[in-house]
């Protein structure tokens, strides 16, 4: 897949991220899974609750009770180092002079105001107080508090903590996200007809005062609540260990949770999804667990609450894009090799291709690979006695034969070139024995004409004969051309070789030759004739080549090949013979006489000092 294609893709999901985590979507999801980093830590001793609870209404009398209980209430509690009251004292009552006495009695006290619709409802009494209004999030949870909501109130648990801990401490102008330490009913309590009966110790405690039943539904769920409510004193309880311990929390801001959902995005979309699926699986699922172990690391150490939402989720949805883009690709990939490679190469190599992978690189890679070049002889002459119908029909039904041959060999149909065929093995897929695949290639082509032959002679038609040159060798194989039109096929000297031997087969009068780099592969499997030794135009070095003989005459080979040796040893006399005797088993053998004419000419001309027995080969 073309790079820009994919990075257009991960652009698009990558929007629809950051609009959703912009948009605060999924809320309830997200809050929840947080949720889970919350608890298991200790309550400070010095906060105590004073529970307005069942057992003590009903032992004090029904509510709202009177107000000199309350003043009882604060006596008990006036060697604390601070008390907060979390009871409405809106509007006055009846009997509020002995409560009014004793709050008088307090400097340490803190009452409880509210915001109600914009407008603060304030204790009626000269003391300090501070707003206990909570922020419910829409899922139901209480997670914050506001610092102000109203002519500079503070929040009551604030005003708890600078009155009674820290009196140069300054509110932070952003909203708080409360630390809670673990599940309800964790801080030390008394009901409050404990108190009042009992002589008990409230010597430099934070003490507040607050309704725990449920009647009186001062309950909230929070993320520790775990199917049970808070009762808001406790909530206060917990804001206030908060501002002693400095350890609200902190939230992945949006910006961060942008990023990180790029990182993962990454991650999934071009590593995981190239992965094979006993690999991906395992790796995605321990790439969430590492995430979130280091979301509780980061929570307890920095109490930073990371989202635990976007980033699995984005892992999951990048890593299925990327999958999916994969399959598509694959299946693009395969509808452009079934087309260019469908009436080229085997069924079984063509599978093969389909199904590889990492295997296939297109776009030129350097690989040794086995080059057949096949020409008809005389095709010109042949053109020219033939209507272009004949000739048209002729030829295809000579390609189709030789190519059916070449694909059950499996190998790769390069090209036709006119009445010329080039092909190749070992590309695009690897093959162990690629010159031996050639070579038999060859072979069954060569017989195969003959049967041909026949059919064209009972035709009245001309009998076509050919000439094939296999080489063995290093070729850059990939697709070539311009962006607009390119083609598979090989390019070096390689492919030069194998079509100079093709030619050769004339000069030599042989069906097919191959050079030493083929004969090393296939030596153990076909009868060879060493041929000669010729230098090519444009290699330094002389090439020996060899017949792949279709039928077999050892005695004629023999021959010919001691005298090729004397002729290689500078014996021209001796070889001459040697090839006499050679022509007399097959009188027709050009190569014979070709030699019979060299050593002649060497026994008049004796060649220089310097001479290796190479033949110049100036032509193709």
């Amino acid at each position: 897949m073309e790079k820009g294609t994919k990075a257009s893709v991960f652009a698009g999901v990558f929007l629809v991220f950051a609009l959703l985590i912009l948009a605060d979507a999924f809320g309830h999801i997200r809050g929840g899974l947080s949720d889970r980093l919350y608890g298991d830590r200790a309550p400070l001793e010095d906060i105590v609750i004073v529970k307005i609870d069942d057992v003590s209404i009903n032992r004090l009398g029904r509510w709202p009770w009177e107000r000199s209980v309350h003043a009882r209430l604060l006596e008990k509690l006036k060697d604390a180092r601070i008390v907060g009251v979390d009871v409405s004292f809106f509007e006055p009552s009846a009997n509020d002079i002995a409560l009014r006495t004793a709050i008088e009695r307090m400097p340490n006290l803190v009452l409880a105001a509210e915001v109600q619709e914009g407008v603060l409802y304030a204790p009626i009494f000269d003391a300090a107080y501070g707003y206990v209004n909570l922020v419910t999030d829409t899922d139901g949870i209480t997670r914050k508090v506001n610092p102000r909501l109203r002519d500079g109130v503070a929040p009551f648990a604030f005003e708890l903590y600078k009155r009674g801990w820290n009196k140069e401490a300054i509110l932070p102008g952003t909203q708080l996200a409360i630390n809670f330490v673990s599940r309800p009913g964790s801080f030390t309590s008394y009901p409050a007809h404990d108190v009042l009966a009992k002589n008990l110790s409230f010597k430099d405690k934070f003490v507040l005062i607050g309704a725990t039943a449920p009647d009186l539904h001062d309950e909230y769920f929070v993320p520790t609540s775990e199917g049970k409510a808070m009762p808001g004193v406790e909530i206060h309880a917990n804001i206030l260990q908060n501002f002693i311990l400095d350890e609200f929390l902190t939230r992945q801001g949006k910006t961060g949770t942008i990023l990180l959902v790029a990182l993962v995005g990454l991650l999934g979309m071009f590593i995981l999804s190239r992965m094979h699926v006993t690999f991906a699986i395992p790796t995605a699922l321990g790439a969430v667990i590492l995430y979130g172990m280091i979301a509780i690391f980061v929570f307890k150490q920095a109490r930073i609450v990371l989202d635990l939402f976007y980033a699995p989720l984005a892992l999951a949805v990048f890593t299925g894009t990327g999958v999916a883009l994969n399959y598509w690709e694959e299946k693009r990939r395969s509808a452009y090799l079934k087309d260019a490679f469908g009436k080229y190469v085997s069924k079984e190599l063509l599978q093969e291709l389909l199904t590889a992978k990492q295997e296939l690189k297109l776009g030129g890679v350097k690989r040794t690979i086995t080059v057949f070049f096949s020409d008809i002889r005389g095709f010109t002459g042949i053109s020219e006695s033939l209507s272009p119908e004949q000739l048209t029909g002729l030829l295809n039904e000579y390609l189709t034969a030789m190519t059916r041959i070449i694909l059950a060999r499996s190998g790769t149909v390069d090209k036709f070139i006119g009445d010329a065929i080039m092909a190749l093995w070992n590309a695009p897929l690897e093959q162990r024995q690629h010159a031996l695949l050639a070579c038999r290639a060859a072979v069954e082509q060569v017989k195969a004409l003959r049967e041909l032959q026949k059919q064209w002679a009972a035709r009245k038609l001309p009998v076509m004969t050919i000439g094939c040159g296999v080489h063995t060798g290093p070729a850059v194989i990939g697709n070539m051309g311009s962006e607009e039109r390119f083609d598979y096929t090989a390019i070096g000297d390689t492919v030069n070789i194998a079509s100079r031997l093709e030619g050769l087969t004339k000069e030599y009068g042989t069906k097919i030759i191959i050079s030493e780099d083929t004969y090393k592969h296939v030596k153990d499997e076909f009868v060879c004739r060493k041929l000669d030794a010729v230098r090519v135009k444009g290699r330094m070095h002389p090439i020996i080549i060899y017949e792949l003989c279709v039928e077999r005459d050892d005695d004629f080979r023999l021959k010919f090949e001691a005298g090729l040796q004397k002729y290689f040893d500078r014996d021209f006399a001796e070889a001459k013979r040697e090839f006499g005797d050679a022509l007399k088993h097959q009188p027709t053998n050009d190569s014979c006489r070709i030699f019979i004419a060299r050593s002649e000419m060497y026994l008049k001309y004796p060649p220089s000092d310097d001479w290796d027995g190479a033949f110049v080969m100036n032509t193709k």
